[in-house]
């Protein structure tokens, strides 16, 4: 499926960070997703709308009212930044409501605003989830060793994990 001819192959052969790497592939899925869903929506739509999926997962609403109720009871920790960004965070989810693909809650009295996916959000949803299977079949079409490759790639973000997973945690945002 590569081609070889490209000037960019040399360029990806000689590659010793693999950040470049993550981020090409990472961009060949959403340039997938974007050019094959039914609906127009940005890459910064599409994972607002994963997002909004998995912050509607019962463990993950119970640890974000947690963190909304620990900065209740520290009303200095709610500052202007933390305003600035339910602000944000609302506006965006008001342009996914405006297509019809969540409900947006601003009347919560255990959160500053929740988001509920709609029929037509989590169908949407179920459409990028083929096409991420889709697209993960064409760029593995032609891979040596699938499974080896799978294997490492667990294990490289099983390493990422806590870098990640530390730096949410410490955040005092609930969104």
């Amino acid at each position: 499926m590569s081609d070889n001819n490209h000037p960019h192959f040399k360029v990806i052969e000689n590659m010793k960070d693999i950040s470049p790497m993550i981020a090409l592939i990472e961009d060949s899925k959403l340039t997938y997703i974007k050019e094959n869903i039914s609906q127009h929506l940005h890459s910064s739509q599409i994972k607002l709308l994963k997002d909004a999926n998995k912050h509607s997962k019962p463990h993950h609403k119970k640890v974000r009212i947690a963190q909304y109720k620990k900065l209740q009871e520290n009303p200095d920790q709610m500052d202007n930044l933390f305003e600035l960004h339910k602000k944000l965070f609302i506006k965006k989810y008001k342009k996914l409501e405006n297509k019809g693909l969540v409900e947006v809650d601003t009347e919560c009295d255990n959160l500053p605003y929740d988001v509920k996916l709609t029929q037509k959000g989590i169908d949407l949803l179920a459409e990028i989830k083929d096409l991420e299977s889709q697209w993960q079949e064409i760029v593995l079409n032609d891979v040596e060793d699938c499974d080896k490759l799978l294997e490492i790639l667990k294990q490289v973000t099983h390493n990422a994990l806590p870098i990640n997973y530390n730096h949410k945690k410490q955040q005092k945002f609930v969104f």
